[in-house]
């Protein structure tokens, strides 16, 4: 129980009115909030990514801040089999060495002569196949940031127009 209160018995009906409370589940109640708590800001803290919206804002104006860009979209499809990159209709398969080893440095030469050919295309679509392993999709996050695509979205590969 959490309160028990000592009745004093016959001397003139009047009752003693110490109490014990029982601290324990408050207590446990608190070290849980305080693990919960720093649990959750050490993940928030841990890494972070500015996201950047393209085309419409939100009340439907265009956005202005930044001129249209008329060269061809590139993108990166991660899947299954390695990296596809698309360029307009210009699609370059890299293929995984082995069975889990992604060419990243084939990814990078490639994403080196695109930018050296759309010198001012800054962004670049990371498209991502289902069932593919993280690391591997922060791989080509790297690679891209590497070669100057510093404006990068992540879209799945079902909804991105290749």
């Amino acid at each position: 129980m959490g309160v028990s209160i000592e009745s004093a018995g016959g001397r003139g009906g009047k009752k003693s009115l110490n109490a014990e409370l029982n601290l324990v589940p408050f207590i446990d109640l608190l070290v849980c909030c305080i693990c919960f708590l720093l649990i959750t800001a050490a993940w928030s803290a841990m890494s972070s990514m500015e996201v950047n919206q393209k085309g419409r804002g939100s009340i439907g104006k265009p956005n202005t801040e930044e001129p249209q860009k008329l060269d061809v979209p590139v993108t990166v499809l991660v899947g299954q089999e390695g990296y596809v990159v698309s360029a307009g209709s210009v699609r370059d398969p890299i293929p995984k060495q082995g069975d889990t080893v992604y060419d990243v440095d084939a990814l990078g030469k490639r994403l080196r002569d695109l930018k050296s050919e759309l010198q001012t295309r800054d962004d670049l679509t990371i498209a991502v196949e289902d069932g593919v392993f993280y690391r591997h999709i922060i791989d080509a996050m790297d690679v891209a940031l590497q070669q100057n695509f510093t404006s990068i979205r992540l879209t799945d590969a079902s909804a991105a127009k290749m």
